[in-house]
């Protein structure tokens, strides 16, 4: 999931009563959602009424069973707003229809506590934490290592080779001539046989690079890309509903694995975005012209001195952490 404070800078309390993040927050807190939701009043002290309407609505509407998985929150999202376009209303502004509209809201509400949070025992989710790198094995002896604040799901019953992923890994397929593997990510389907690859889903962006063997990469039907040299990528933008190829080095992109970032020529606000989804910092740059700015280097992500240290020099300017919130200010 993309966890900027900036994000929901113009959510309404509705808005945030059903924003998942938001909900995993108030039933399931822990130290990152608590730290970012304070952040976010910090940042936004004239959204705190709105937060504490939000957390109200919550509290009184949703029961909630276990926290979700991405492959429920997929089915969620497409019923809910199914829901939403089933329920038009009225373009006259009369009470009855701002009666509605509350009880379209309300419903749109129950809806999302309920397929949100429905108790589940047919999945198997497996979860990185921020700055984490795991690796794992599926049943048929694929290898899978998770970049930090990751997420990979699969159904118990292993008929199918198939996986859903949030966040970001690397995958080393066991190669099986009878049985195709899928990865579904945020609108893409990436199909394989045996193969090495890295995947990447933050911000509505799907980026497949190849690293070994041969794949297909798919967002419908019309829309699909062969990768088959090392260093082929297929990027998917979900908004624009776009899927180009692009040609990368295969090193730089996992560099993570090695707890290592990789930047040539790389746009700061970018950077920034990185350290945000993977690491659970909040940047806040003092001056926003620096996010224009495009940097080259590698950062040692091991070490929080080094990485402080690292940004003063890359971004030629003072950095400062309060918590997990960092300070970029211009020299």
């Amino acid at each position: 999931m993309n966890h900027s404070i900036h994000h929901y800078s113009n959510y309404t309390s509705q808005q945030l009563a059903t924003s998942p993040y938001f909900l995993e927050w108030v039933k399931f807190p822990d130290a990152a959602n608590t730290a970012f939701w304070q952040s976010f009043v910090t940042a936004y002290p004239d959204k705190a009424a709105e937060v504490d309407a939000a957390l109200t609505i919550v509290r009184s509407l949703y029961v909630v069973h276990e926290r979700p998985t991405p492959l429920q929150q997929r089915e969620m999202w497409d019923e809910i707003y199914n829901n939403i376009g089933n329920n038009k209303l009225y373009a006259r502004k009369s009470p009855l229809v701002y009666m509605a509209r509350a009880a379209v809201a309300v419903g749109v509400i129950a809806a999302a506590s309920w397929l949100i949070f429905r108790p589940g025992n047919k999945e198997v989710n497996i979860t990185s934490n921020f700055g984490e790198i795991k690796t794992v094995y599926l049943p048929d002896s694929t290898e899978v290592t998770l970049n930090g604040h990751s997420v990979i799901s699969y159904r118990k019953e292993w008929a199918n080779r198939e996986v859903w992923i949030e966040g970001e890994a690397f995958f080393n397929v066991k190669k099986n001539v009878d049985q195709q593997f899928d990865v579904h990510s945020n609108g893409v389907d990436v199909h394989v046989l045996g193969t090495s690859f890295n995947i990447r889903n933050r911000r509505g962006v799907t980026a497949v690079v190849l690293n070994t063997g041969k794949l297909m990469v798919a967002a419908s039907a019309e829309k699909k890309l062969i990768l088959s040299q090392p260093g082929d990528m297929a990027r998917y933008d979900r908004e624009h509903n776009n899927l180009v190829q692009k040609k990368v080095p295969v090193s730089k992109v996992t560099g993570w694995q090695q707890h290592k970032l990789q930047l040539d020529q790389t746009p700061v606000a970018d950077f920034f975005g990185v350290l945000e989804d993977d690491w659970g910092y909040q940047i806040q740059a003092t001056d926003s012209s620096l996010l224009n700015k495009t940097i080259s280097g590698e950062i040692e992500m091991t070490d929080k001195e080094v990485l402080m240290n690292a940004l003063a020099v890359i971004l030629d300017a003072k950095v400062t952490q309060q918590g997990s919130t960092i300070i970029v200010t211009p020299n």
